[in-house]
């Protein structure tokens, strides 16, 4: 499967061997990656910090602006402090680097993003695996463990499994001395009702909660984070070579996550219009005799009879001027079409998507 090279992007547009196309794709769920005051922000922060922060946070490499962007990610996520780390994918490493001396009792859903994974063996901790979003294995597996450092992991929101994690549930499960892990990367700004993430649609504040997420996806920047305590993320800080060892994203592109949670926190209209947007793409897709979750999620993700009908019908949706990627993730699923919803789509977008889906998926 060759990768698609974008020569040019806009808010749910792209440019594709100099075709421009509607995009049904990425993770730019608020059509913040083009917002101009986003784009403002940015630029204001090049002129005064120029690109690169150039060292570790640690030594020379902190700036007012990663600081200004930790405060404003725990205020809107209701969570007492925030750790700003270079990636969501590291995230999960820097968190667990620095739970590791607690020699913790670890569960985690057997969905859960290979970040998480792959963070687990870094910092050789071994973990139990429970069932998918189920609360009843993950009892069962919390009381095998018989540990009172018990740290329950899993997805807030699983787009392409169809789930969103009972956290609720999973919380009961965590004694005092415990915590819950929820990597939210597509929950963030996408789920509760101002859009805070997974635990404000479970309706849960604890602290207990640790928030793992991205800048990447609904807030249309670049960036990772942890969330949670103040005396855990003190901790990360003291203990965690990731994070003592890397690079910040540029100061610039904090100030950018900045605005964008700006917008987020006046002005309510994207979410509800994100939200009107999937209602109406699960229509088109059940027109189309695609089968779709019932969630408040803006992924939509099915299978072709094969792999080689999958790269027909996206060569014939290419044709008609419509991007929906045919993925292969390492994720164990195969190949399988993730098309996803912007608030940036308006009245063309989803008319040319509905007017293209099935004669697309016929061609197949």
């Amino acid at each position: 499967m060759a990768r698609i090279a974008l020569e040019g992007a806009a808010a749910a547009r792209a440019c594709i061997r100099g075709r421009d196309l509607v995009a049904f794709a990425g993770c730019d769920y608020l059509g913040l990656a083009h917002d101009s005051e986003v784009e403002a922000a940015l630029r204001a922060g090049v002129e005064r910090y120029g690109i690169s922060a150039s060292a570790s946070r640690v030594t020379t490499g902190n700036a007012v602006a990663h600081e200004e962007l930790e405060r404003d990610l725990a205020r809107f996520l209701g969570l007492e402090a925030a750790l700003l780390v270079p990636d969501g994918y590291l995230a999960s490493q820097i968190l667990f680097q620095g739970l590791a001396c607690r020699d913790p009792a670890v569960i985690v859903d057997r969905e859960a993003h290979v970040s998480i994974r792959d963070a687990l063996a870094a910092s050789s901790i071994q973990g139990r695996d429970y069932e998918f979003c189920d609360a009843r294995s993950a009892a069962e597996s919390a009381r095998a463990t018989g540990s009172d450092a018990l740290v329950v992991v899993t997805d807030g929101a699983y787009p392409v499994m169809r789930g969103i994690a009972p956290l609720a549930e999973l919380l009961a499960l965590v004694p005092q001395s415990g915590l819950l892990v929820v990597d939210d990367c597509h929950g963030t700004g996408v789920l509760g009702a101002r859009g805070r993430g997974s635990h404000e649609h479970a309706g849960i504040v604890d602290p207990r909660l640790v928030l793992l997420g991205t800048l990447s996806k609904a807030l249309g920047c670049f960036g990772g984070f942890v969330a949670g305590p103040r005396a855990l993320i003190d901790e990360v800080v003291t203990r965690s070579r990731a994070f003592v060892g890397s690079t910040p994203i540029p100061p610039a592109l904090a100030l950018a996550a900045c605005a964008a949670i700006a917008i987020l926190e006046r002005d309510a209209s994207r979410i509800a219009r994100l939200r009107a947007n999937v209602e109406r793409v699960r229509a088109v897709l059940h027109s189309a005799g695609i089968g779709t979750h019932d969630l408040p999620l803006p992924v939509f993700a099915w299978k072709a009879r094969t792999p080689e009908a999958g790269e027909r019908a996206h060569a014939a949706l290419l044709e008609r001027g419509v991007l929906v990627p045919h993925v292969r993730y390492p994720d164990g699923l195969g190949s399988y079409f993730r098309l996803a919803v912007s608030a940036a789509h308006d009245d063309t977008a989803l008319a040319r998507l509905a007017a293209a889906l099935r004669p697309s998926l016929e061609v197949a």
